[in-house]
């Protein structure tokens, strides 16, 4: 075996889980960022963490809010997705500039991607420091989906999107 660079081992360790976390901007818009670094940490209640950033308008947004969501996207907004990662929320509306389909949440404020194969809403229960980022811990309120979509997963870092 060799030394690697975290970025060597993200790649690696591709595909992972890709969705798109939504907040709701001061402006009540709802803003949409990239994210993989996203996972399950309890069943009991259902919990799941994100980790984000500092420097990003998301993080600011959950913390004013207390609530996100995270849509797992179908192929179908592959593109549109792909375009969330490369841009601030803070000076683009990605959901009208890369037409992403939203919808209502049953729960919580922000929009979620319609037609995605899986939404988790949730509600801030604490937040962490990990270093130069923040970890977010929320309690998921609300699941819903369509298993008969084709989820999209991040391969090569952020380089691209695909199905697998």
């Amino acid at each position: 075996m060799t030394d690697l660079t975290l970025g060597q081992a993200q790649r690696l360790t591709a595909p992972a889980p890709f969705a798109l976390l939504s907040t709701l901007k001061e402006d009540g818009s709802t803003n949409f960022m990239a994210i993989s670094w996203w996972t399950y940490l309890s069943n009991h209640p259902a919990t799941i963490g994100v980790c984000l950033s500092r420097k990003g308008l998301s993080g600011s947004r959950i913390e004013a809010t207390g609530e996100f969501a995270l849509s797992i996207v179908g192929e179908d907004v592959k593109q549109a997705a792909l375009n969330c990662g490369r841009c601030s929320g803070r000076t683009t509306d990605k959901k009208s500039e890369f037409n992403i389909p939203a919808e209502k949440a049953s729960v919580i404020v922000p929009e979620v991607v319609a037609n995605s194969r899986v939404v988790f809403e949730c509600r801030l229960v604490n937040h962490t420091q990990a270093a130069d980022h923040e970890l977010y811990i929320a309690e998921v309120v609300a699941i819903r989906g369509n298993p008969e979509v084709k989820q999209v997963f991040a391969f090569d870092g952020y380089a691209r999107l695909d199905t697998i």
